[in-house]
């Protein structure tokens, strides 16, 4: 090759990298501007994935938040996070938006996602879920814990209602509790959307038993 196309690459190379940057740049200032107007602080860095024992977190590799948003004064934040599977031509990127939110009981550590194929090949080769009385909200959703008494309780008549409803995701989001946490999940929406989802955390904690915090207290 050549020094005149060898330089054409490394040129068109670093303009690229340039146009990323300052594309980056803008995105972070209309982030920044949106959250003002909302009332919430932001941080449009990248940084490590919450040190919490959440199933999400232990995932793959090249693990990241970005663009992590909250009230001034409140623990609860949304934010868009990325991982990675595979290597080089086989690498895969996952993206997801997530809101991590306190609670106020401590709970054993359980699982609700969305039914899917491996939840169907998981009951044919004997791994068992968590039921409850709804034969709807079974086919729905795949729950899984360490304390069977913990989710029977967690899913009682109002909270598998509300999940049951459009308003609730109806399927669409992956709820996960840990010790005084809880962690929302789903694809990952538009920034602006963020917003939102943060706010339907508290809605979702809002429609947890309120006899949890005396059978499951926080410690």
């Amino acid at each position: 090759m050549s020094v005149a196309p060898v330089i054409l690459i490394l040129v068109v190379g670093c303009a690229a990298t340039v146009l990323r940057r300052i594309d980056g740049r803008k995105r972070q200032a209309l982030a920044r501007q949106m959250a003002a107007r909302r009332g919430f602080q932001i941080d449009t860095t990248q940084n490590t994935e919450p040190d919490l024992p959440f199933s999400l977190f232990s995932q793959g590799h090249r693990r990241r938040v970005t663009f992590r948003i909250w009230r001034d004064g409140e623990a609860a934040c949304a934010f868009q996070y990325r991982y990675a599977t595979g290597a080089g031509n086989l690498e895969q990127v996952h993206d997801f938006s997530c809101v991590l939110a306190p609670t106020p009981f401590s709970a054993p550590h359980l699982r609700i996602d969305p039914e899917g194929m491996l939840s169907t090949i998981g009951r044919m080769v004997g791994i068992r879920d968590i039921e409850v009385e709804s034969p709807e909200f079974n086919a729905l959703y795949r729950v899984r814990g360490d304390d069977e008494r913990f989710a029977i309780t967690l899913l009682d008549q109002q909270m598998i209602a509300w999940m049951l409803d459009r308003t609730s995701g109806r399927g669409v989001v992956h709820l996960e509790f840990s010790g005084r946490w809880m962690l929302a999940s789903m694809r990952q929406m538009r920034f602006e959307e963020l917003f939102g989802f943060h706010d339907w955390a508290s809605w979702a904690i809002a429609h947890t038993p309120a006899v949890l915090p005396s059978l499951y207290p926080p410690s």
